[in-house]
């Protein structure tokens, strides 16, 4: 949906990377699986945290804003999904967890009104993703 569409675009273009990539376009205790033994992730998605479309935030897990509904719009989110694979299985979690995020402004229309913020910020989130990458 619109700039929600910029974890799907930064996905793509990330194609051929060394790394582990997942779509995952939804959320919830079925992301466990996909989380157990992994040692460091990174978040790609669109987020509503205030600041204007098209800012980029690489944001530690640690330091994310207290409301998870910022995260994700997809029933229970990504913050609630590892601190139960926590609690359940403990140390096999990822031990760093880090967001990439896109600020969208439009999330209620279909992909083809991706802002113009959105569209030109997804380079530049791909650098930074590939820079976290090589770290």
């Amino acid at each position: 949906m619109a700039d929600d569409a910029a974890g799907f675009e930064i996905y793509n273009r990330l194609a051929g990377c060394r790394a582990r990539r997942e779509y995952c376009s939804v959320g919830g205790i079925d992301l466990l699986a996909l989380l157990e033994g992994e040692t460091d992730m990174i978040v790609v998605d669109a987020v509503q945290l205030g600041a204007p479309a098209g800012t980029i935030h690489i944001i530690p897990w640690d330091f994310l804003p207290g409301d998870s509904s910022a995260i994700s719009s997809h029933g229970l989110g990504l913050r609630e999904a590892l601190e139960i694979g926590s609690i359940l299985y403990p140390g096999t979690m990822p031990a760093r967890v880090t967001l990439v995020g896109i600020e969208g402004r439009c999330f209620d229309r279909t992909r083809e009104y991706m802002t113009a913020e959105v569209r030109d910020a997804i380079e530049g989130a791909v650098t930074c993703i590939r820079e976290l990458l090589n770290d």
